[in-house]
């Protein structure tokens, strides 16, 4: 959650700018919902009394994103108008030219630059993200002309740097994120030697929803699992999904749940990193490196301190022979 400080007029409007990004869309359990999923709460000072909305009636339109739409904006923007939408960010729509002796085809590198799409003299090129793989975009050169060519981004992140330029080859292998994808950060991994588990146990090799209830309730802000064996024949263990119950026996929510630690984690072979446990697609999830024996472990920190009474686990259901999790000891501290 965000919050924002800003002084308002009366009967201004709120608008929430939101980028509807891709999103898996197949599986048994699509729920990567995008926009707002849940309440808007506005806090204000009204004549010195402090004052709480909880606001609804939202009216929600696209924006349009075309290469007339980019020409309106930035006109209006160096005629001094209003946008109506005030960004603290970068994000916006940026405008360059370059001179051409003699034309051809070329692969503009955008590798600068945050999240966005591209005109080149009013053609869309394409879509662009830092994070790649790919860093370049196809521009044919009967799009090109000799003189003075016109190059609009609209970015919606904001870029490092604004400038691009030319490559005689494309770049579609580069990753630039901005850390690392894995969480095995050594000073991350705890202690556990003086730590009581809450369950010990063994999973079966079933393909489905397993649950553990513990002896006693327990408190703390992070989750612990330690798989000492698998049911794969190659030792990887694996977690689709993964809940954790209140002492009332309902499933606490995952919204700012994070990886704290992961020993192993397959993001070789696949984007199989920790979130993966949690991240509400059954279709997808967690699972060590082939070869590399357990023990494993997996910590969750669930943002805040919660009591637990017990977890719900669901291992790799696909038709891929990725094996469970088998005996184990969580933790919760």
């Amino acid at each position: 959650m965000n919050y924002c400080l800003y002084t308002v007029e009366k009967g201004s409007q709120l608008a929430i700018v939101v980028e509807g990004m891709g999103r898996i869309n197949f599986g048994r359990a699509i729920k990567n919902f995008k926009g707002l999923t849940g309440s808007v709460t506005l806090h204000a000072t009204v004549d010195g009394d402090e004052v709480t909305w909880n606001l609804k009636d939202w009216t929600m339109r696209t924006l349009p994103d075309g290469y007339a739409d980019a020409i309106r904006a930035l006109e209006r923007k160096r005629d001094g108008a209003s946008m109506g939408v005030r960004l603290d960010t970068k994000a916006g729509y940026y405008r360059g030219y370059f001179d051409l002796r003699k034309t051809g085809d070329t692969f503009l590198n955008l590798e600068t630059w945050g999240k966005g799409q591209v005109y080149v003299n009013g053609h869309a090129i394409g879509r662009f993200w830092s994070i790649g793989p790919q860093q370049t975009l196809y521009v044919p050169g009967c799009w090109l002309k000799r003189g003075r060519n016109e190059v609009i981004a609209l970015d919606v992140i904001g870029p490092r740097s604004a400038k691009v330029w030319g490559e005689p080859i494309p770049q579609l292998d580069k990753l630039q994120q901005e850390k690392g994808n894995l969480h095995n950060n050594p000073g991350d991994r705890p202690d556990l030697n003086s730590v009581t588990p809450v369950a010990i146990g063994t999973f079966t090799a079933t393909r489905q929803w397993q649950s553990v209830t513990f002896t006693s309730p327990a408190r703390g802000r992070y989750l612990a699992i330690e798989s000492l064996g698998s049911h794969g024949a190659d030792s990887v263990v694996s977690v689709a999904e993964l809940y954790a119950r209140d002492a009332e026996g309902k499933r606490i929510d995952r919204a700012k749940w994070s990886v704290k630690y992961a020993d192993s984690e397959d993001a070789a072979a696949g984007n199989h990193t920790g979130e993966k446990a949690f991240d509400q697609q059954e279709s997808t999830w967690w699972n060590t490196v082939s070869g590399v024996r357990p023990p494993h472990l997996l910590v969750i920190d669930l943002e805040s301190e919660h009591t637990i009474n017990g977890i719900d686990y669901l291992p790799c259901i696909t038709q891929e022979n990725i094996g469970g999790i088998k005996d184990y000891k969580i933790y919760v501290y």
